[in-house]
């Protein structure tokens, strides 16, 4: 080989480092070239983000204007003409509940005197409409020319009688009408002037409540019987006062206690307690003395109260 050829494979002749070497530098280079296209953002059409946009700002107005529409805007309410309050006779025993809307109840107001009639409710005169908590004093004054309550057994009753009663004469509606109201019947209690059917169970249900009457005055104590409806028949009524079903005070738990109208239900749960310390219970001085009564239920508890 000649001397030239020789030095010619001695220079590009490399040793297993020198490869190494080579190869590392030739990677470097390829990812040298290769990187920036790599790492460049793709072309994108920017047409296709505003579109987008446009449909996320419609989809946004959207929903805004389906919320709007859901809650009435105060404005609105406030634009709202105020329903004119009509005045007109009427009953309030039969009017409908439209009637008492267009006389100037709201239609919660409206129901509620309905539900009270349903219930049993009737008004007697003028003034019972006003006892009712949905009327206001301010309407009861604006209506009550316009009341006229029709005459019925169980409402208002005919003037003539109410004069008769008013100035104590001896001529009565019923003259020859007497009841004993602790034993009798709803058909006898609806002989009594003013008297009807819804009356006569409510007699019934206070009287088995108490467990009698002793007293022709606790009539009043029920619900819708005023002085007025009590003149009418307060001299038709008589009262057997050994008719009385007693409570024995020493062996009624709370609960059976309680029903009592007489006894609410602190006082029945103190009985009960003060029994189960002292022992028997002698005479009702010892709750009036404990505090568990007051001096004016035990003149009421008397009657009804065995030991």
């Amino acid at each position: 080989m000649s001397k030239i050829s020789k030095n010619l494979k001695e220079l590009f002749s490399f040793s297993h480092n020198e490869r190494i070497a080579v190869a590392v530098l030739f990677i470097i280079l390829i990812i040298v070239f290769l990187y920036p296209h790599i790492t460049s953002k793709p072309n994108i059409d920017d047409s296709g983000f505003e579109e987008l946009k446009l449909l996320a700002d419609e989809f946004e107005n959207n929903k805004t204007e389906a919320k709007i529409s859901e809650t009435p805007a105060t404005s609105e309410k406030k634009n709202q003409p105020k329903r004119e309050k009509e005045v007109f006779e009427f009953d309030p025993n039969t009017a409908d509940e439209n009637t008492f809307v267009r006389l100037g109840f709201s239609a919660k107001q409206a129901a509620a005197i309905i539900n009270y009639r349903n219930k049993g409710g009737t008004f007697a005169t003028a003034n019972d409409f006003n006892k009712i908590y949905t009327v206001s004093d301010e309407n009861f004054k604006r209506l009550e020319p316009y009341i006229k309550i029709k005459s019925t057994l169980d409402q208002q009753p005919e003037k003539a009688e109410k004069t008769n009663y008013t100035n104590k004469t001896s001529a009565a509606v019923r003259p020859n009408v007497f009841v004993e109201i602790n034993a009798a019947d709803t058909a006898e209690l609806k002989k009594l002037s003013g008297i009807g059917s819804y009356y006569a169970r409510l007699i019934v249900d206070y009287r088995n409540k108490l467990g009698g009457f002793v007293d022709i005055n606790q009539l009043k104590e029920i619900r819708g019987i005023d002085n007025e409806r009590f003149a009418m028949f307060s001299n038709q009524v008589q009262i057997d006062t050994l008719i009385i079903n007693k409570l024995n005070i020493n062996t009624l738990t709370s609960k059976q206690l309680a029903q009592h109208p007489y006894i609410n239900n602190y006082a029945a749960r103190g009985i009960e307690q003060y029994r189960n310390l002292a022992g028997k219970i002698e005479n009702m001085q010892q709750l009036v003395n404990e505090k568990i009564i007051d001096a004016e239920q035990s003149k009421k508890l008397k009657h009804y109260i065995e030991f």
